[in-house]
């Protein structure tokens, strides 16, 4: 369960929730969130499948510095999932979600200066994420905070389908480009 000795985000409606790393004890709230998303949401993001051996894959990845994946709680429930995918790499992946329930409460936008700022204290050259072009609000977020759009890939959901999304990035340091990937869940 979240303490307060951990880190918060503050939301606009005054609730402060704790930042978790992504750990075994996490697992079971991150199924739980997943569930938790309306269909809309669940559209917009879905970054991997969310079964006991995919978990248990995302929460190794973590462990093992491979990636650095947080859950955001609201009491018991984990109410934002956020990460950067391959960590080590000099351009890790980014994605962030949020339940409904907690959309519109400026918690996204601290989500992702987090992110910004673990890839800046590691000496990461750019991050870069993909969005559904759907996403208009994340669309948003992302050129409010120098993320570039570079046009549109096909990319595969957590759930197996292709989506259209926009690829973005943001460059830490000067003259930094993004790599050329395939863009997939990890394995």
């Amino acid at each position: 369960m979240p303490t307060t000795e951990y880190p918060t985000l503050l939301a606009r409606n005054g609730a402060r929730l704790p930042v978790l790393p992504l750990t075994p004890g996490t697992g079971n709230p991150l199924a739980h969130f997943n569930a938790g998303l309306s269909a809309a949401t669940r559209n917009l993001f879905w970054p991997h499948a969310y079964d006991a051996t995919t978990i248990a894959r995302q929460i190794t990845r973590h462990a093992q510095g491979i990636d650095r994946s947080f859950l955001l709680f609201a009491g018991d429930d984990a109410v934002g999932y956020f990460f950067l995918w391959n960590f080590a790499h000099a351009v890790p992946l980014l994605g962030l979600g949020l339940t409904d329930a907690w959309q519109g409460q400026g918690l996204g936008a601290q989500m992702l200066d987090r992110l910004i700022t673990e890839a800046r204290a590691a000496d990461r050259v750019g991050v870069e994420l993909t969005t559904v072009t759907t996403n208009e609000r994340a669309f948003r977020l992302y050129r409010r905070a120098g993320f570039q759009h570079l046009g549109e890939i096909e990319n595969v959901a957590g759930d197996g389908r292709m989506v259209h999304e926009y690829r973005m990035f943001l460059s830490l340091k000067t003259g930094a480009l993004p790599p050329d990937r395939t863009f997939q869940p990890p394995v």
